[in-house]
C-alpha cells in the first residue's frame, strides 16, 4: 500500500519506516503542512498521521483535516498517532471514522496486524467498485448484467456460501437495498451479521455515504448514549469539547447497531423518540438536530420473547423488523464450511507471506465438518488463522490445531458430559480466551483481534470467567 506517515519526531518517522518497509511505498512529512502539498500530488492508501503538533492547542486542526480527507470520493484510510490516553478524544476520532489510534510507544506488531486488515478492506472495496464501473460504462451495464445480474457479486460483498438460505438472503438483500427500509439481522454471534448489513449498505443508494457501526454490547448504556447523541463541551466531567455522535456522522448514509437488543429500556424510548421524529439533542445541549439514516440492526436475541418480558419495547421492535432475516449459524450449513474454511486458508497464507499451496489433510477436512462450531464463521476464520501461523508445512494436519477444541465434536460427549449450556458455554469461551492469550503472548490488543472482539469485552471476559492474565 501506499503510506504517507505524518509525524514531527524524525526517531518515530525512521522507527516506523523501519517496520513498514516491507510491502509498502512509503512517504513522509514532518507537518499537516507539508503533508498538504503531498497530498495535492499524490493519494495515498493509508495516512498515519500524529495528532497534535507542537504549535496546537488542541485537537480542532488535526480533527477538521481529518473530516476533509474522508469527505474525499475515495478517502485514504486513517490511522491517528497521540501521545494522549483520553478516551473521549480517541472515541471522537473513531466516531469519524478514523480506522485506529495509536498511542506513543507506538506498538509496531499491533499496527502490522491493523495495516493487513486495512489493505484487505481495501481490496474488497476496490473489486466492488470496478464490478461498478464496468457496470454503468457497458451500455448501462447490459454485459456486466449477463455475467453478474448486474450486482457484485457475493464474495466481492464479503459473503461466501452455497447453502440455499444464504442465497435467499442475499436476494432479499438485492431487492430491498436500494429503498430506504429498516432492516434487522438476527443470528447467533460469529455468523457474520455485520457483513451481511454492509452488503446492505454497499448495494443501497446511499453506498457512497458512510456507514456508521456501534456495538451495544460492548459498552456501558452511558457511553452507547454518548456514541450516539454526542455531547456538548461541560455535559459531564470529561466533556471538554463538544463531540458529534453517531446519529450525526451517519447522516445520509446508514447506521448500523449490532447488538441492539442489549440497549437498556430507558436508551430504547431517547432512541425510539429519534427514529420517529429524525431529530436529537447532543449530551447537556438544546439545540435541535435534523439527521437522516438508513438503520440496520442486529441482535442474538429474540426480540419476541423480550417484549414478552418487558426487556424490550414493542413499539421499538415492531419499528426495527420492517424487513427482517435470520442469518443460520455455521453448524446448520454444512456445505459452506469446506468452502469458507479454504477460502480463508488462501487468504491467510498470503496475508502471512506462507510459500506453497496450502491445503487441509484428511483428518482435518472430518474435522472441520464434525466440529459443532459454537462461535461460526468468526471462530472457523480464527480456528483457520491459528492453523496457517503455527503449520510447518502446506498441509495443515491435526497437530496444528488446538488440543482444546477437540472434545466439543458434534456427536462426542462434552469435557465431563455433564452441567447446564450456559456452564458449558462459559467453560468453552474461558478455554477460548486463555488460548488465544498464550497465542498471542498475553498481548491484550493482538489476544481481541484474534478472536474478532472489542478490547473492552475482552477485559469483561477475564474478569467474568477468571481468566488468568
Amino acid at each position: 500500500m501506499n503510506i504517507l506517515i505524518i509525524d514531527e519526531n524524525e526517531i518515530v518517522r525512521r522507527h516506523l519506516f523501519s517496520a513498514l518497509r516491507k510491502g509498502h511505498d512509503l512517504h513522509e512529512a514532518v507537518s499537516r503542512d507539508e503533508a498538504q502539498n503531498f497530498l495535492r500530488r499524490q493519494s495515498p492508501d493509508v495516512i498515519l498521521m500524529e495528532l497534535l503538533e507542537k504549535q496546537d492547542t488542541d485537537e480542532s486542526t488535526a480533527v477538521a483535516l481529518v473530516e476533509r480527507l474522508l469527505r474525499d470520493t475515495s478517502p485514504p484510510s486513517i490511522l491517528i498517532i497521540t501521545r494522549s490516553d483520553r478516551k473521549e478524544v480517541a472515541a471522537g476520532l473513531l466516531a469519524l471514522g478514523v480506522v485506529d489510534v495509536f498511542q506513543k510507544p507506538i506498538d509496531t506488531e499491533e499496527l502490522q496486524v491493523v495495516l493487513r486488515r486495512v489493505e484487505r478492506l481495501r481490496q474488497l472495496r476496490a473489486t466492488g467498485e470496478a464490478v461498478r464501473t464496468t457496470a454503468a460504462s457497458d451500455n448501462g451495464g447490459a454485459h456486466a448484467a449477463r455475467r453478474q445480474g448486474g450486482h457484485p457479486s457475493p464474495l466481492e460483498l464479503g459473503i461466501l456460501g452455497v447453502d440455499p438460505r444464504i442465497k435467499q438472503i442475499l436476494d432479499r438483500i438485492r431487492r430491498i437495498a436500494p429503498t430506504p427500509i429498516t432492516v434487522l439481522i438476527t443470528g447467533e454471534t460469529g455468523t457474520g451479521k455485520e457483513i451481511f448489513a454492509q452488503a446492505v449498505h454497499s448495494l443501497s443508494e446511499r453506498r457512497h455515504e458512510r456507514m456508521v457501526p456501534l456495538n451495544c454490547a460492548v459498552l456501558s448504556d452511558s457511553l452507547v448514549e454518548d456514541e450516539l447523541f454526542g455531547h456538548e463541551k461541560g455535559a459531564f466531567t470529561g466533556a471538554v469539547e463538544r463531540r458529534k455522535g453517531r446519529f450525526e456522522y451517519a447522516n445520509k448514509g446508514t447506521l448500523f447497531l449490532d447488538e441492539i437488543g442489549d440497549m437498556s429500556v430507558r436508551l430504547q424510548a431517547k432512541f425510539m423518540r429519534v427514529l420517529q421524529e429524525r431529530t436529537f439533542e447532543r449530551l447537556g445541549g438544546n439545540l435541535s438536530i435534523e439527521t437522516d439514516f438508513r438503520l440496520v440492526s442486529a441482535t442474538h436475541r429474540d426480540l419476541h420473547r423480550m417484549t414478552r418480558e418487558g426487556t424490550f419495547r414493542e413499539d421499538l421492535m415492531f419499528r426495527l423488523n420492517v424487513v427482517s432475516f435470520h442469518i443460520p449459524p455455521l453448524r446448520d450449513r454444512r456445505m459452506d464450511i469446506k468452502l469458507l474454511a479454504e477460502h480463508f486458508l488462501k487468504n491467510f497464507a498470503r496475508e502471512f507471506d506462507r510459500p506453497g499451496s496450502f491445503r487441509f489433510s484428511q483428518e482435518v477436512v472430518h474435522f472441520l465438518y464434525d466440529y459443532h462450531w459454537p462461535g461460526n464463521v468468526r471462530e472457523l476464520e480464527h480456528f483457520v488463522e491459528r492453523a496457517v501461523a503455527l503449520s510447518e508445512s502446506p498441509v495443515i494436519g491435526r497437530e496444528a490445531l488446538p488440543d482444546t477444541f477437540s472434545p466439543i465434536v458434534a456427536g462426542q460427549p462434552l469435557a465431563s458430559g455433564k452441567g447446564s449450556f450456559d456452564t458449558l458455554l462459559k467453560q468453552y469461551k474461558r478455554q477460548l480466551v486463555i488460548e488465544a492469550l498464550q497465542t498471542t503472548r498475553s498481548n491484550k490488543v493482538r489476544t481481541a483481534q484474534l478472536l474478532g472482539i472489542s478490547k473492552s469485552y475482552l477485559f469483561k471476559l477475564i474478569k467474568q470467567l477468571s481468566v488468568p492474565a
